[in-house]
């Protein structure tokens, strides 16, 4: 099993606790409060920044990651922009559900993997490209950018299958707005019960 497949089943596997939070956790202050839609605004803002951090790496390395050293556009300003695009949607999940534990669990699922996942990356790219990526983390930073580095092709070539893996990453986030609107109904006419009110 190749670490990419590892990753996603591992992925899986940890959002069965994800969906029970998001499904019978919920906030004990009313819904249309200052610090509900403050919780969720905060959220939505950093899934929408996640996202199109996520849209701009995948249209760069889309078909590209595994037979090139991919060092323009994102990956100038740091060498994991689409695992930071990730974390900045995973955690606005969790506050659009206006739900921190749900937050902190997510938090702690996802950066551990991902954290691993890069470090396994890294050294991948390491035996393959030695010279130059042993040159390219020199100047470029692992997870914070630095924006005075920023270089691009005029024109890059994009894959059919990047495209569709963007409008997945988009339909997804555009709908979770939506599917917390209607756990919220359902919580509020009593169909979904609440096995926890935080804080509590």
């Amino acid at each position: 099993m190749t670490v990419r497949k590892f990753r996603i089943l591992f992925l899986r596997l940890c959002s069965l606790p994800l969906i029970f939070l998001a499904v019978f956790v919920r906030p004990v202050w009313p819904v249309g409060s200052r610090t509900g839609f403050a919780v969720e605004l905060a959220g939505y803002l950093l899934m929408l920044v996640g996202l199109i951090i996520r849209i701009w790496s995948i249209l760069y390395i889309g078909g590209r990651k595994s037979n090139q050293l991919v060092t323009d556009g994102p990956y100038s300003l740091c060498r994991h922009p689409l695992y930071v695009g990730t974390f900045l949607v995973a955690a606005g999940v969790g506050l659009a559900f206006e739900n921190i534990p749900m937050l902190i669990a997510i938090v702690g699922i996802i950066a551990p993997i991902h954290l691993f996942v890069m470090h396994l990356e890294e050294r991948h790219m390491s035996k393959r490209f030695p010279e130059d990526f042993a040159a390219y983390r020199q100047r470029v930073p692992w997870l914070w950018p630095r924006l005075r580095g920023y270089t691009s092709a005029e024109k890059i070539s994009v894959s059919v299958r990047s495209i569709r893996r963007v409008l997945i990453d988009t339909v997804a986030v555009l709908l979770v707005p939506e599917v917390e609107d209607f756990l919220e109904v359902l919580h509020d006419q009593g169909i979904l019960p609440v096995l926890w009110y935080f804080p509590s």
